[in-house]
């Protein structure tokens, strides 16, 4: 029961109107919004600005100050609880002395945050203004109950060649797919590399239109040897980078505004790229472009994690054994055992061919 929380909507009212100011600006996570409400008087206000910002209820309690001991927070999602873009909104909570905590929807992936609070001797009541907030966090919602879809994108010669022997690659394919392959980015949450190719290349990863959507940019660079000179970090798109979770002293020049820091278990990851996918999936990421390099591709593609493919094939040939393949390592040992595309197309694109196709998933599970 919300007891005496439940006569001041107002108040939730205030945090829903609050967090539609942030909206267009913080996809792919949830429009929030939160007051500070001290004696009857608001204290404190705050929303989620943008991805990769600080959360709601942090704001409202900067906002609020000293003034947030004693104090009520009401939110429209359930605080988090567990280490993501940002630390636990709980421990901020606790911190600043807030008595009573009332959210309207509840959030799976708050990950027991009303049973920390609780311990700490915070009232915790739910349910206030449910259904508005559920309108308010549709797409959210809906994005947790789904699976993230998976695409790779590469551009190869017709010998099968992604760059010389020395990583040049530009450019291997017309400059018409490549205004196809910026729209194509558009369409996607993130758009996703490994470090080598941004040594190598140094990409924007947008889609370098002013009236198409940037995706989140996403590079896996497992030990953090990326300094943030490259395009990647230069603000304009925030940018999430994959290092391994034994990494304790991260570097100072990565942690500012636009850069969002995701460990995980990277020697597990390699052999089973899910764990990448799930780690943005914990962002609400659902659709990922994988576009290189050759050992992103592979471990992505022999993980079974792959929906659909696009291939932009030139009519070139690099040559050489040395010369960078699409897909590294030593590949499956028998032809039965290789994995195979349905439903594939080909379309002309300027000099060069585009084949798509889906991954044959029932294949892949025969395999695995």
């Amino acid at each position: 029961m919300l007891g005496v929380l439940s006569m001041n909507s107002k108040y939730m009212q205030l945090a829903i109107d609050l967090a539609k100011k942030g909206n267009g600006r913080v996809y792919t996570n949830p429009l929030v919004g939160c007051v500070v409400v001290k004696e009857n008087e608001v204290v404190g206000r705050g929303w989620h600005k943008y991805f990769g910002g600080e959360h709601a209820e942090i704001n409202a309690l900067t906002d609020a100050g000293k003034s947030a001991k004693n104090a009520d927070l009401y939110v429209t999602l359930e605080p988090c609880n567990s280490y993501g873009k940002r630390p636990p909104c709980t421990l901020a909570i606790v911190k600043a002395g807030i008595k009573r905590v009332c959210y309207a929807l509840r959030d799976k992936n708050a990950f027991g945050s009303s049973k920390m609070l609780k311990m700490n001797g915070v009232k915790v009541y739910g349910g206030l203004l449910k259904k508005q907030v559920q309108i308010l966090t549709k797409d959210f919602l809906n994005n947790l109950s789904s699976k993230p879809k998976v695409s790779v994108k590469v551009a190869m010669t017709l010998d099968g060649k992604i760059a010389t022997y020395n990583y040049d690659s530009k450019w291997i394919t017309s400059a018409k797919s490549r205004r196809l392959v910026h729209k194509m980015r558009s369409q996607y949450d993130a758009v996703l590399v490994g470090s080598n190719t941004v040594f190598r290349d140094n990409p924007f990863l947008t889609t370098h239109s002013k009236s198409l959507k940037n995706p989140i940019r996403v590079v896996i660079d497992s030990k953090l040897k990326l300094r943030d000179s490259y395009n990647l970090f230069d603000g304009s798109v925030p940018t999430i980078i994959i290092y391994d979770s034994n990494i304790v002293d991260v570097p100072k020049y990565l942690i500012k505004e636009g850069i969002i820091l995701a460990p995980v278990d990277i020697v597990a990851a390699k052999k089973d790229f899910g764990i990448i996918i799930k780690k943005l999936n914990s962002f609400s990421i659902k659709s990922v472009l994988i576009e290189g390099g050759s050992e992103i591709i592979a471990s992505a593609l022999f993980s079974n994690i792959v929906d659909d493919i696009y291939i932009f094939i030139a009519p070139k040939i690099i040559g050489g054994r040395t010369a960078i393949s699409v897909v590294c390592g030593d590949g499956v040992e028998k032809i039965s055992k290789a994995l195979r595309i349905k439903n594939m197309k080909v379309k002309k694109i300027d000099s060069d061919l585009l084949v798509t196709g889906q991954i044959d998933t029932k294949r892949c599970l025969q395999i695995s």
